[in-house]
């Protein structure tokens, strides 16, 4: 037996439109809604509460991507002050970047005359002090500063920048070849720089 086809749905009759039209001026009547007012509330209903433009939103991507880059800047720099001030080095030539006092190369004691005892002759003290030649102290990676660090032959100041936060993140060298792992060093530049440099 062949499916019986639905009848097509019939149009409302101009009767029944009518009566609908009819029945929602009597609904509005009763609510005290004029149809002026029910058209500006459907197109109020209707309109976005916030719009938002694609600049606006380019906007806020860039107040946020400034806050964070300024967030990250101040955390680097005091985490690199907090291992400054555990190092032993002043904090605040490093964080402006202004050359710290570099410690003397030469041990004082080295450089002054001796004071003769009463008793020794004065041959003596002068022979010391010209026996004893000034010594080179090699820079201690763990506690040189950017100004130290640049004095060395070979280190410039990105790769003295990139030692210093080598040293904040990883903590204290242990040898000198632990500058391999540092950015921009290499095996030729650590075997030029090596005579200078050292760890205490």
């Amino acid at each position: 037996m062949p499916p019986q086809d639905s009848p097509p749905p019939t149009a409302p009759s101009p009767d029944e439109d009518t009566q609908q039209t009819a029945a929602a001026c009597t609904l509005r009547a009763l609510a005290a809604v004029r149809p002026q007012e029910a058209a500006e509330q459907e197109a109020e209903r209707d309109r976005p509460r916030v719009s938002v433009e694609p600049v606006h939103a380019l906007i806020v991507v860039g107040v946020l991507v400034i806050a964070l880059a300024t967030s990250l800047t101040l955390l680097i720099q005091q985490s690199m002050s907090l291992a400054h001030e555990q190092s032993g080095t002043p904090a605040a030539s490093a964080a402006t970047g202004a050359p710290a006092a570099q410690a003397p190369q030469s041990a004082p004691a080295a450089s002054e005359p001796a004071r003769a005892s009463p008793d020794a002759p004065a041959e003596s003290t002068v022979a010391e002090s010209t026996t004893t030649a000034p010594t080179f102290t090699p820079v201690d990676l763990n506690t040189a500063s950017q100004a130290q660090l640049e004095s060395v032959k070979g280190i410039g100041p990105v790769t003295a920048a990139n030692i210093i936060a080598y040293r904040a993140s990883a903590g204290r060298f242990t040898s000198v070849d632990e500058l391999l792992n540092v950015q921009g060093i290499g095996a030729k530049t650590l075997e030029k720089i090596r005579p200078y440099v050292g760890v205490r």
